[in-house]
C-alpha cells in the first residue's frame, strides 16, 4: 500500500461550471480549492475560444488538456533522469 492510499481523507466542496461538487482527497482544503479555481480559470479559457462547446465538450478538453500536461512533465523528467 502506497503512503497516499494510508493518507486521511477529508471531503471537498468546490464548484465546476456553476455546479456544486464533493470530493474526497487527501490533499489539503487550500490545494484543492487552487486545484477547483485552476480549472474554472481553464475552462473559462476554452469557452472563450470555443463559446459553441456545451460542459460536456468544455470538460473533455479540460481532461485531454490536463493529461496532455502531465505527460509533458513525465517526459521532461524521464529526460532529465
Amino acid at each position: 500500500m502506497e503512503a497516499n492510499d494510508m493518507a486521511e481523507k477529508t471531503r471537498f466542496k468546490g464548484t465546476i461550471l456553476g455546479k456544486e461538487l464533493t470530493i474526497t482527497s487527501s490533499e489539503s482544503q487550500a490545494h484543492m480549492k487552487a486545484v477547483f479555481e485552476l480549472a474554472n480559470e481553464q475552462l473559462d479559457h476554452i469557452h472563450q475560444a470555443a463559446p459553441k462547446l456545451d460542459d460536456n465538450q468544455l470538460l473533455t478538453l479540460l481532461a485531454i488538456n490536463a493529461l496532455s500536461d502531465q505527460l509533458n512533465m513525465q517526459i521532461k523528467r524521464d529526460e532529465e533522469k
